[in-house]
């Protein structure tokens, strides 16, 4: 064992069967079927790790920069492989003032808009492309017209490895911009499916060829050694929170590589008796799609996929969700909970307003969770509760101004038409302060 390696191997969500730690992309292959594709989950040697990493250790590391302050529980052994941008350390911001509009003592957000491409992703990209690198990686590729394909594009820039990026031929101008400034070959394919078809046919023609994402056939598989970046979103939680875990974690979910290696964390944490107990995790879909919720509620061991449909929040509108996030739901007794687009909606503008954190549509959906949760009694005055807000809404401003007022009349420079026009338009009476004597 290498001074800072310790995975083991590759283990089967599922049934448990072991692979070794190579190349395997496409899920356990004693329990693919027609309606499932079962995630492989990264092992390691705990034991041994307990011997190394403590408290005292990761509070000498506070000041490093990246996710390798964590090396130990990531599956990267190369030192020169562990490329960053200076993801991670995010802050954990309370938020004060909406807590006591909703009325709870302890929320909390997770800003990972302040990653380096402003969302969450990175942490993904960083530790799946790192790997990449270690198995020679001779091009990199993900199917995504959003967050995932502009952090694959940066982290494919930063390894030095080229990247194609399949994105639906109706992919945002300033999504566009973002894929082509970061030098990846983007390829727009006539339809969202086919993406992931012409993706996997590649991986399975080209030596050399490596994907950093996902595929849906017929159940979403990720790339498994990226998904424990995801993992350091908690360690960092507890961190903060001097080694308490909370309550509630609520994750804005799609396809759920996020819900499951938030949980993961939560699971090796204690495991390693760095943390007392572990959370309720909660998912948060837009109700206009909801497979993963839809599952739960059948009971199902699989996800059934749910016909397309428009949503304000793109980033998890997914027609599926995946075996590891029913998973992440049911070890956590957690919730898989739906909520309106009128409430993400809501949910954006109240965020932005009362605590100046303005996030995409996408990751508001888990302050929506919140409301109601709360609405519903479902969370106490008293628990602690972290919303995890996955990306920013500066990437994609025409969703949010489509809700609001931005067409106005200029006033000449006097008072008395400034009283009336912010009367007007903001219904705020200026006449209420007191004048200068």
């Amino acid at each position: 064992m290498k001074e800072h390696f310790f995975a083991t191997n590759l283990s089967c969500l599922k049934c448990g069967k072991e692979y070794p730690l190579t190349k395997m992309l496409e899920g356990c292959t004693n329990c693919r079927t027609d309606k499932v594709v079962v995630n492989l989950d990264v092992r390691y040697d705990y034991d041994s790790i307990a011997n190394i990493l403590s408290k005292k250790v990761l509070i000498r590391r506070k000041d490093r920069h990246g996710l390798w302050k964590y090396k130990e529980l990531l599956p990267v052994e190369r030192r020169d492989c562990m490329i960053t941008l200076g993801e991670g350390n995010t802050p954990l911001i309370k938020c004060n003032r909406l807590g006591k509009e909703l009325g709870i003592k302890e929320l909390y957000i997770k800003d990972e808009s302040r990653n380096p491409t402003w969302s969450f992703k990175d942490r993904h990209c960083c530790v799946a492309i790192a790997k990449g690198l270690e198995f020679g990686a001779k091009i990199v590729s993900v199917s995504s017209y959003g967050n995932m394909g502009a952090s694959t594009a940066a982290y494919a820039a930063r390894a030095g490895i080229p990247c194609i990026v399949f994105v639906p031929s109706f992919i945002p101008k300033n999504m566009l911009t973002w894929l082509h400034v970061y030098g990846a070959m983007v390829v727009p394919v006539t339809t969202t499916e086919g993406r992931w078809t012409l993706e996997f046919k590649c991986l399975k023609t080209f030596d050399g060829w490596y994907s950093a994402g996902t595929f849906t056939s017929p159940m979403p598989v990720y790339n498994p050694y990226g998904v424990e970046g995801n993992k350091t979103i908690t360690f960092e939680i507890c961190e903060e929170m001097n080694w308490k875990a909370p309550d509630k974690v609520i994750v804005p979910t799609s396809y759920g590589g996020g819900l499951w290696g938030i949980w993961k964390g939560f699971k090796e944490l204690l495991t390693l008796d760095l943390i007392g107990k572990k959370p309720e995790m909660v998912s948060v879909e837009t109700n206009v799609l909801a497979p993963l919720a839809k599952a739960i509620s059948k009971g199902l061991e699989y996800v059934e996929r749910v016909s397309p449909a428009n949503s304000v929040a793109f980033s998890i509108a997914g027609v599926v969700s995946s075996y590891q996030a029913l998973k992440a739901i049911r070890e956590s007794s957690g919730i898989a909970l739906t909520v309106s687009e009128e409430q993400i909606v809501e949910a954006q503008k109240l965020l932005a307003s009362r605590e100046g954190i303005y996030g995409e549509m996408a990751s508001v959906a888990a302050i929506a969770g919140v409301k109601k949760l709360i609405e519903e009694g479902r969370i106490e005055r008293d628990e602690t509760v972290v919303c995890v807000l996955t990306s920013s809404g500066l990437k994609f401003p025409e969703v949010t101004a489509s809700f609001l007022q931005e067409s106005m009349i200029p006033i000449a420079p006097k008072l008395e038409e400034l009283l009336v026009f912010v009367q007007k338009n903001y219904g705020y009476d200026l006449t209420q302060l007191k004048t200068v004597v």
